[in-house]
């Protein structure tokens, strides 16, 4: 007869059975959140960087669309420091170089957790 007064062995060995797994689910899911949270960081600065490029792009169309084609935007951007992610890397590409307004696309590329990941920012911009 059982006296109740404690747990019998196969009560214990249940509930750390239960709790291993949730544990084990719950360090899944911050593994999780901090891949989410570096994936959207990651995103943030690439979005950050291709708006500092569109920026200056604005700024110097008061010279003409011409100076903006003509500039190298992939060394203006390591040149100011907006290469910081992991093997970042932005080029610039018109639709057509010779309109106006000019369509720009900026694709900022990087590697993220071994994974290449890309964003393409596009803008018209037309002379100030």
């Amino acid at each position: 007869m059982r006296s109740g007064k404690g747990f019998t062995l196969i009560e214990v060995l249940l509930s750390l059975g239960i709790f291993a797994v949730v544990v084990v689910g719950l360090m899944g899911f911050c593994v999780s959140l901090a891949a989410l949270r570096e994936s959207s960081r990651n995103l943030s600065q690439a979005s950050s960087d291709a708006r500092a490029v569109l920026e200056q792009m604005r700024e110097t169309s008061a010279g003409g669309l011409a100076a903006i084609t003509a500039m190298n935007w992939t060394n203006w951007a390591a040149n100011n420091s907006l290469t910081v992610l992991e093997n970042e890397a932005i080029a610039v590409n018109y639709a057509n170089p010779n309109v106006d307004p000019l369509d720009i696309t900026v694709q900022v590329s990087w590697t993220e957790r071994g994974r290449a990941r890309a964003a393409s920012f596009e803008s018209l911009v037309t002379r100030r």
